[in-house]
This record gives C-alpha cells, structure tokens and sequence, in this order.
C-alpha cells in the first residue's frame, strides 16, 4: 500500500510544510487535508507516494513522532471498499476512567432489567435469538440496543392494527380482503441485475464464482424456470461492475448480464418526489439516457483509467496492465505545457474478458499512491462510412482504407525511395535532364528501368553511411524487427531536396521532438518524439496525407534504432550536408566466414587432464591452419567448475593437413601424455549437416537466387544491374511451361568469384526497386559435383545395406570385396 493517513495533525498546519516533512522519504504524488462543511480543518491528512517502499519508510520514520506540539499518528490507508474488520483504532480513546466505571454500572444495571422485564416474553427472545451478534457472549449495551428496537417495532404493529380495525368498522365485510392486502413491511432495497442463458444445471454457487470478486448478499433463481437468475447488489457500483461480465464467457455459454427494475419501482432510489429533487432526478435521467447506447467494458475492451499519479508513464500502466491479458492500445495524453501526464489514460485489451476482470480488481486501488478510478471507455467512433457516403468514388475509398491500415507492418519497407525523386536526383547528379534519364535510351545501352534501379541503390547506400555516422544502427533496418520503437518514426516518399525545417515544422505540431535525421537528398527522415503519445497522435493524422505532390509515408522504426539515447544539448538540428566519405570498397570483409573442408577433423586421445584449449592449438598448429580445437569437458556436480574428459577434436581448414598431422603426430607428447589421433567420423557427419543448414538458411557462395522479380523484366534488364559489381558467369531467368510465354518471377545470379558476390548482395539487398517491385535476394544452394554426387550415393547403399537384418554379414563381406574393385577403377 503506498498510501498514507496522518492523524493528529495541528490546526495550523499547511499543504506546503506536511509536504516539505514527508518528501524527503520519498516522491509524493497525492496529498490531500481534509476540512468539515464549514471549512475547518478536522486533523488528518492522506499522503500517496510513488511506491510501496517510499511509503513503508515514511511510515516507520515518521509514526510517533512530533509536528510542533502534535505526536502524530501514520498508518495504511485502505483501498476503496475494502472491509475494516477493526474499527476499535478509529475510536477516540476514553480519558476518564471514573465516567467510564459509571456507564458501564449504569448499563449493566439497565441491561439486567430488560432481561428480567422480557423473561417470560417468548417473541423477544426470538428477537433477541435473531439480532444476535457474537457467538461468544453479549454486551449490556447490545442488549439495551436490541431492546430499543423491540418496542418500535411493537409499537409500530399496534399502530397498524388501530388503523387496520379503523378502516374494518368503516368498509365492512365487503372490503376485508382489501384491507388484508395491507403494504408487506419494507424489505432492503438491493440494486438488481439479471443473469440469462445460464447453463442448465447452473447453481447458485456457480453465480458467485461467475461473479468473483463481488459478494452478492441476494441471489434467486427461479426453480421451475433454468437459465436465469436475479442477483441483488447493496451498491449502484457494485452493479455497474456486474454489468461489465454482460457477455462473458462460462463453459462455452455467453453468459448476458443486464439492468432488472422491479415493476413495483423498488429498485429507484427513494426520495424521488416534486421540488428540487424531481429536478435532479431529471438530470440523472438525461444522463443515464446518454450513456444507454455505450458499449460496456465486456463489449469494448477499453477502459478509462483517471485520478492516475503525474509521474506515471505508458511503461508503468502497460506493467500493470498486463498482468491481465494482451494489450492493443495504451493511450496516455501529455499537456504541452507542463509535459507530464494528465492524470488519465485509455486502455484497450485484445479480450473483453480480461479488460472485465481488470476493471473489476483494480477498481478504486491504490496505484503509486493515488485511488485509481476505472469507468469504461467509449469506443472510438469511425466516421469512415459517412466519409464514404459522401465521397463514393473508388479514389477516397481506397485512400480511406490505406490511412486506416497505416499501422500495419506487413506493407512497411523501412528504405523505400519514390522514383521521381531517385530521378531527380540522378538527373542533378550527372546533370541531365529528368526526361532522359526516365526515358532515354541513352546510357550504355541501359533501359530506364535499370539506370532507376541502380540509381536507387547508390542513394540507399549514401541513406546509410549517413544514418551510421548520426548513431543510428543499421543492423537493426536489415533484419525483421522484433519490436517496434513508440517513438521514433521514419518518413519515406517525400520529394527530392525537402528541407528539415520544414519537416520539423510538419511534425513538430503534435508535440516536443527529439532528433530530426533527413540524409542527403532529403527522399527519407528519421524522426524522434520526447512522448510515445504525441509520436502516435502524428502518426495517426499523418499518415498517406499529401505532402507537396506525393502521399507520405510514415513506418514506426524498430524499437533499438538509435545506439545512444537522445541528449537534449546535441540536438542543434539536423544537418543536411552529406559526412566524409566512409571506408573504401576494399575494407568489405572477404572470408570471414570461410568453412573447413570434409574429412579434416581428428580426434585426440589420451589427453592430460591439464591440457587445455590453447595448448592443444600450439601443439596441432605445426601442420597447418586450424579451424576450431577443443577439449571435451564436464561439470563437476560438487564444485560446479569444468573437468576434462581426456580426450578432444580438432579440425584443420584442409584436409590435407589433417593428414599431415595424423602421420607426424602420431603418438607424440603433450604435457607428458602420448597421443592417440584417429579421424572423427562423427565430427564429420555433423559438419556436413551444419553445412547443409548453413546453406539453406544463407551460406554465401557464388550463386545469387533474385525473388519478386517483375515479369516485364528481361535477362539483358537482370544482367546490367548485376554486372555493376564483378563478373558474370551465368545469369537464368526459368521459363514457364511452353506456350506460357513470360518466366517465372525469379532468377539466379552467378558470379566468377564469392567476393563479387558478396559485394552485390551487400549493395542490392537493401531496397532496390525494377519495375516498381523490390528485388529479394537469397544465397542459392550450390549444385553438387561429380564427385558429391557419386560419395552421396555410395553412402546411401551402405546404409541400406546395414539395415538388411539377418544377411548383414554375408552382404557387407560381399559388398567389402565389390567395393575393393570400385576403388581400383
């Protein structure tokens, strides 16, 4: 509980000093002094502070000790409608005992008359038996209380019976059953609700697990009709939190929950008569007519969470939230001035149940030392029909559905470049005119397609050398993203050379920016939002709007995409000029990633216990260049360190200096241990299934597949742009079956060297467009030589000649001499 209450406050004191006192055990975010009607002030104060350990402190430094001439008093406060078991501490404690001594004779005295009085009085024993409190034994001022109540209630029935023989002498015999019908005495009013489409054997302890956390104190249901029930609440608010099950689900049964007014009007709160209180009435009417057509929390999902702490932010109430089921929206507004929260936020959960089961338990908690108040939320209207309505032409409809789907991921490519732009650009960049680049056939013989595309490319490349200098992690634009930032968001399509003040101008109406990044050219922008809210609220209105001549599109960048976090002092704007030139082509990584060659793994016998990793190196490394070298270990249950096995691996990048190693170092000494060496076949099998992997998954090699490739697109269009990067050796674009006509939509790329490759994957793979579709590149499975081929199949008849059964020996004895005279040819 991170909620306070301090008693025994002096009269003078003030918001700022109880303040400027208990601040410094933490941060507060509620305090409150409570004064009467009259504007005095009654002595007690509530104190919230942002946490549970905050609060624990102040409470234990603070209890019991003095402001001015006042020993206060901290403890706990209680959440909104929870149970007070003790009320004994909120008692004024008794000063005069004398007085004390007097009451209590005095209310024995009394109480021991009333019994002796009632002794004979079987009805009030029965009453006595029926008020009964305690189990254990009763108070003298209990009994006077339950005495008290006995003689009203006689006297009121002998009041009725005068009237009811008054009205028997006036109407006669014709009227006596009028006048038995006499008003039943009043029953408590309960706030009801009606449960329907209950499952057919439902009980009434089912309806109270149905609608766990509350208590109903009534519930009916109707013997000789199933399905429904009609449960009672003591409070209006306890029956609004009933309704929010309206529509729940319980054992595959939708379970509907709705308002039930007796006919007789019990259920109406009292006092509704003429004057000012049939005004108010009215209003109440009005506002309840308002609301009748709203969704509820079970219908919706959403939730409106207000009295929340200034300090909270969309984290803190996602946590919390959470807790109960997957979120959609977390919607928490700024003010522009103070830039805190306003106290309020929306939530929306993916199930209406779990947005019903939040609304029930976190309803009037304390949450960082403020009494959270959730009513539902209203759902968003979407005035998308009326739009369409007006403007039925395909044109606004489609434009309406693509801002609607604006939030998407499945349509975003974070480095997409429009082609005006890339040609304009190309065609400042070379100084031609716009025409010829976009449909000349000029250019060494190069379509417009492929001078688009390969101009594309070269200002993708610049985007990045940009981005990379200005802290931006590029790794984090080449692989799908996990998770998407709540504040940074990259523009794409806009025209060539657009300023950064006028983006800033653009973006900086919803709220307070961070870093503004606009890479040469000024087609793409990287923008930063202090809030995730006012992020949101731009993106939400700015999405496929016009921007000079041009839709704008906007994609949230993933959530890791600056390396350092924003710094208020070195953002004195973005800067267009483009930075030094980056590293040269030759820095390109080559063979990083090289793969040993099959049958080069040996494995290591009769090792020292001591050996370790590096002297196993240094003593394999007189043969050749070592791949990987490693000592099998194990884990020592008692101590936990690793132990070695005594034996190891180790592989050579060639196989021929593993056969220099297994002749040389045969039964050589390492730390006093001869070794052992032999070949590792199962080292073996697993590097060719890893190797396998690593070709599907992307191994680099020489061989390029190009996916999506558009069908107007030709070999010649496919060979100059990859031509641009090394020499070509094969370029296939399959064909459909004949008379088809066109291929197939990809293509495969080989290159004379890997580097080549390498070079070309690195460079097209970003956001190269041919014809408008982006071109997919993956590493292609090599092909397998003549003599793969022929090892593959060799393996594969030994294995089905393991598995024969009973004939192994005779068909491997057999198979042993065959094999003999294959090896010979």
């Amino acid at each position: 509980m991170s909620r306070l209450i301090v008693k025994n406050l002096p009269l003078s004191i003030t918001e700022e000093k109880l303040r400027s006192t208990f601040s410094s055990k933490g941060n507060i975010t509620d305090l409150q002094l409570k004064y009467n009607k009259d504007g005095k002030f009654r002595g007690f104060a509530f104190l919230g502070f942002k946490s549970e350990e905050e609060a624990e402190s102040a409470m234990n430094y603070f209890h019991a000790t003095y402001i001015g001439a006042a020993k206060i008093n901290v403890q706990k406060c209680a959440d909104l409608g929870e149970n007070i078991n003790n009320k004994k501490e909120f008692k004024k404690p008794k000063v005069d005992s004398e007085k004390e001594t007097k009451s209590k004779k005095k209310a024995k005295k009394e109480a021991t008359s009333i019994l002796d009085k009632y002794k004979d009085d079987a009805k009030f024993q029965d009453f006595l038996r029926i008020h009964k409190r305690n189990a254990e034994s009763w108070t003298n001022e209990s009994i006077i209380e339950v005495a008290t109540l006995y003689k009203e209630e006689n006297k009121d029935k002998s009041e009725d019976d005068s009237e009811k023989n008054d009205k028997e002498n006036q109407t006669g015999d014709d009227t006596d059953v009028n006048s038995n019908k006499k008003k039943p005495k009043k029953e408590k009013d309960y706030f009801h609700v009606k449960l329907s489409n209950l499952p057919y054997k439902f009980k009434k302890k089912e309806v109270k697990l149905f609608l766990n956390p509350l208590k109903p104190p009534s519930i009916r249901m109707p013997p000789k009709n199933h399905g429904i029930a009609y449960v009672g609440f003591w409070t209006e608010k306890e029956r609004n939190q009933a309704l929010n099950k309206h529509k729940s689900l319980w054992e595959g049964h939708q379970i509907f929950v709705a308002k039930y007014e007796k006919k007789d009007g019990g259920s109406q709160p009292a006092g509704g008569g003429g004057g000012s209180g049939g005004k108010e009435n009215a209003k109440w009417k009005e506002q309840e007519a308002g609301v009748a057509d709203t969704e509820t929390v079970g219908e919706s999902g959403r939730i409106f969470v207000r009295n929340l702490s200034y300090t909270v932010t969309e984290d803190d109430l996602r946590e919390m939230f959470e807790k109960f089921g997957p979120l959609t929206e977390v919607n928490l507004p700024i003010d522009k001035m103070t830039r805190r929260s306003k106290g309020f936020a929306f939530i929306t959960f993916v199930m209406p149940e779990h947005a019903v089961q939040a609304f029930s338990q976190l309803d009037g908690s304390t949450y960082q030392g403020r009494l959270m108040h959730l009513i539902p939320g209203k759902s968003r209207d979407d005035d998308d029909e009326n739009h369409e309505a007006e403007g039925s032409n395909y044109k606004k409809k489609k434009a309406l559905k693509e801002k609607k789907e604006a939030g998407l991921s499945h349509n975003w490519n974070s480095l997409f470049l429009g082609g005006s732009a890339v040609a304009d650009l190309m065609s400042e960049k070379y100084s031609v005119d716009k025409a010829d680049v976009v449909l000349g056939d000029a250019g060494g013989g190069k379509s417009a397609a492929v001078r688009l595309a390969l101009g594309e490319t070269q200002i993708i490349q610049e985007t990045k050398k940009y981005l990379e200098a200005e802290g931006v992690k590029l790794e984090a634009f080449d692989r799908p993203p996990q998770k998407r930032s709540k504040s940074v968001i990259i523009a794409k399509n806009l025209p060539a050379h657009t300023p950064s003040s006028e983006i800033r101008d653009l973006f900086a109406r919803f709220g307070v920016l961070g870093r503004v990044l606009l890479p040469p050219g000024g087609i793409t922008a990287v923008i930063e939002f202090a809030e995730p809210g006012e992020a949101r609220a731009a993106f939400t209105n700015l999405a496929y709007t016009r921007f000079h001549s041009t839709p704008l599109y906007l994609e949230w960048a993933p959530e890791d995409t600056f390396s350092t976090p924003f710094n208020q002092e070195s953002s004195s704007g973005p800067s267009e000029q483009p930075k030094p030139e980056s590293k040269p082509e030759e820095d390109i990584p080559i063979d990083n990633d090289e793969t040993p060659e099959a049958n080069s793994t040996l494995f290591v016998k009769n090792l020292n216990f001591d050996t370790t990793d590096q002297g196993l190196a240094d003593h394999f490394s007189k043969c050749g260049k070592i791949y990987s070298c490693n000592v099998a270990t194990k884990k020592d249950g008692k101590t936990g360190s690793k132990l070695s096995m005594g034996f190891g691996f180790v592989t050579y990048m060639l196989k021929s200096c593993a056969e220099k190693a297994l002749k040389e170092l045969q039964h050589s000494r390492l730390d006093e241990h001869a070794l052992e060496l032999k070949r590792s076949n199962r080292a073996l099998d697993n590097t060719e299934t890893n190797t396998r992997k690593e070709r599907k998954e992307g191994a680099p090699s020489c061989k390029i597949l190009v996916r999506n490739v558009a069908f107007q697109a030709t070999k010649q269009e496919i060979t100059e742009i990859f031509k641009t990067y090394g020499e070509l050796t094969a370029v296939r674009l399959p064909r459909k079956m004949s008379g088809t006509g066109s291929h197939r939509g990809f293509a495969f790329v080989d290159y004379a060297t890997k580097a080549d490759a390498k070079k070309a994957m690195a460079e097209l793979s970003g956001s190269t467009h041919l014809y408008g579709r982006r071109l997919v590149l993956e590493w292609a499975e090599q092909e397998e030589s003549l003599d793969e081929l022929r090892k593959r199949t060799a393996d594969q008849f030994n294995a089905g000649s393991k598995s024969a059964g009973k004939r192994t020996k005779f068909e491997m004895a057999a198979s042993g001499k065959g094999g003999d005279e294959v090896d010979d040819d």
